[in-house]
């Protein structure tokens, strides 16, 4: 079976598109410069996929929408922006989908109802990819790094800033911050100068989160059992000690201080930082479990798997 990748972001071309191909599909993805309702109906003539896919849809509504007019191509949809975006952009892409799938397992019902087909599909990594990086300097000198753009519109996240972030600055901390926005002087939370670094490749975030002493992790859903960032399973895959803002799919889907280690107040997260920094084979031991766990559980073959599985092939 073929299928086409209408979009080509890191969760794609490092994620699902190796994932499907493990499981024995010849893949193809549309890159960027091709994004345009030519370019996808050049791709489809030329590479005849069975099934299309996209992933979030803010901006390849434009493309994939008339393409999904003309051909009898069945499309499935990633609604990776649920549960922010359930109501009004993912129902508009899940019913023009043969299956979607969902990140937020509190999600299913909403498509239940509309009589939609849907399964929940988490995040997770390719161990291929996210492998135990050699050291740089650059981040091995670090105590602690943080990857991810300042989000402000999240009240949750905004929280996890001052009480996952904040207590590694105050405390003198070497933590460098990677992102954009974290020095918006209209957002609420900003990182001084010299923790703000700006924009990092997402090329680059496997050796930082293999050689830094700590990875600092925030969401932005805090209630979900199945919804979290992305970066927990990228994180664990690298083999990275990963300190992270405690939510209900945290505590549902790992086990503290066996996987990872959560904190959800300032006072605890100080109290941590001082006693992992301090204990490296500590540190060592849950980051060699945390990749285990998700090599063995959390991989996308295995969710690609469970795609194929409820197509009609």
């Amino acid at each position: 079976m073929k299928i086409l990748f209408t979009n080509p972001p890191p969760i794609i071309k490092y994620g699902m598109q190796p994932g499907f191909e493990k499981n024995g599909w010849i893949t193809d993805r549309l890159e960027v410069p091709e994004q345009s309702e030519e370019g996808l109906i050049k791709k489809i003539e030329d590479f005849k996929p069975d099934y299309l896919f996209t992933e979030g849809g803010v901006d390849t509504k434009r493309f994939v929408f008339p393409v999904l007019e003309k051909y009898s191509i069945p499309h499935i949809y990633w609604a990776i922006e649920d549960p922010v975006a359930n109501s009004s952009l993912a129902m508009e892409w899940a019913k023009k989908s043969e299956l979607t799938l969902t990140p937020c397992v509190e999600m299913l019902e909403n498509y239940k109802k509309e009589k939609l087909t849907a399964i929940c599909i988490p995040f997770a990594i390719d161990p291929d990819y996210y492998q135990k990086k050699i050291p740089k300097k650059v981040f091995s000198d670090l105590d602690a790094v943080h990857i991810g753009n300042n989000y402000d519109v999240f009240d949750e996240r905004y929280k996890a800033y001052n009480y996952i972030l904040k207590p590694f600055i105050d405390k003198g901390k070497k933590i460098a911050i990677y992102g954009m926005d974290w020095q918006n002087p209209n957002h609420r939370f900003i990182v001084p100068d010299p923790y703000a670094k700006g924009y990092i490749a997402h090329e680059e975030t496997v050796y930082a989160y293999s050689s830094a002493k700590i990875t600092l992790g925030v969401h932005s859903i805090e209630d979900s059992l199945t919804m979290q960032s992305m970066r927990t399973f990228e994180v664990l895959g690298c083999s990275g000690f990963f300190l992270t803002q405690r939510t209900k799919a945290i505590d549902a889907m790992f086990i503290n201080h066996e996987h990872l280690v959560s904190s959800e107040s300032y006072e605890e997260t100080v109290e941590l930082m001082d006693y992992y920094l301090a204990n490296g084979s500590a540190r060592e031991k849950i980051a060699l479990n945390g990749q285990k766990y998700v090599y063995n559980n959390h991989t996308y073959k295995q969710r690609a798997a469970e795609i194929i599985s409820q197509l009609n092939l």
